[in-house]
């Protein structure tokens, strides 16, 4: 998957955005020190990326990261902490793991647990102006593959979860309207986080750790886009968690462009 950001930057993800008017700065981050550690690393390039956002948001940028895992989003909201700031999360895992409760010990599980508070604290602490997010200011969408009690971590945490099943049976757009009335207090800006294993990967195969015929369509993500660019400003996005390797057709790569200017410029793939 750290293959993922590279593949996009060199199959013209830049000159898509240009065309439609965008002016464009690519910047590659990566770990200042050359001894490497998964948790070491990981909150480096977490600090870094805060640094670089900040700047970004500073100059009036909208900072779009292309990440190998879903945690470099904690540096992301590091850098975006404001009153009225919220996470919306696609992803097929409820990446809410603590040291304690993984049974993989896979640092990227961790992720919305490291970003609300639960664990690495120390570290956490580490990453210029990080403060722990309330579970209230998140809501988890396409979510079906839960470890053991992770579901109800979520949920004593406030976390908003509207699961791949829920989807299937009402549709994305009641599903989202049902949870973002609750959501939308106190909520003006969101940062939007797309692991793409959320997408059925019969339709757009992004990874290994997906579950075969289960995710969301492209068009219902789409559709999940527009229904939040109607109510919340995207104020910054990260893609993550794609393998170029499971994409032999490019389908994924296609759907991920599209998505991608869709955030940005609000079209809705049809």
């Amino acid at each position: 998957m750290g293959a993922g950001p590279e593949h996009f930057v060199n199959n013209g993800l830049a000159q898509v955005l240009e065309t439609d008017g965008h002016e464009v700065f690519v910047e590659t981050i990566e770990a200042e020190s050359d001894f490497r550690a998964e948790v070491q690393t990981q909150f480096g390039l977490y600090r870094s990326l805060a640094e670089h956002v900040a700047e970004a948001r500073r100059n009036g940028r909208f900072p779009l990261i292309l990440s190998g895992n879903c945690g470099a989003t904690v540096g992301v909201i590091a850098a975006t902490n404001t009153k009225r700031r919220g996470v919306i999360w696609f992803d097929t895992h409820g990446e809410f793991n603590t040291p304690e409760t993984t049974a993989s010990g896979f640092l990227d599980g961790m992720g919305l647990a490291i970003a609300t508070g639960r664990c690495w604290t120390t570290l956490a602490a580490s990453i210029p102006s990080f403060q722990p997010i309330p579970g209230s200011d998140i809501l988890l969408v396409g979510g079906h593959d839960f470890d053991a009690g992770e579901r109800e971590r979520l949920e004593e945490a406030g976390v908003l979860v509207v699961d791949a099943g829920t989807i299937s049976q009402t549709g994305i757009q009641e599903s989202l309207h049902a949870a973002m009335a609750e959501f939308l207090r106190g909520i003006e800006e969101v940062h939007l986080h797309l692991d793409l294993d959320v997408l059925n990967p019969g339709e757009a195969p992004a990874n290994a750790f997906v579950t075969e015929n289960v995710g969301l369509s492209v068009n219902e993500l789409s559709e999940a886009i527009a229904f939040i660019k109607e109510n919340l400003n995207i104020t910054s996005a990260t893609i993550a968690s794609f393998d170029p390797r499971y994409d032999t057709q490019g389908k994924t790569l296609r759907a991920a462009l599209k998505l991608i200017k869709q955030m940005i410029d609000g079209e809705q793939i049809s």
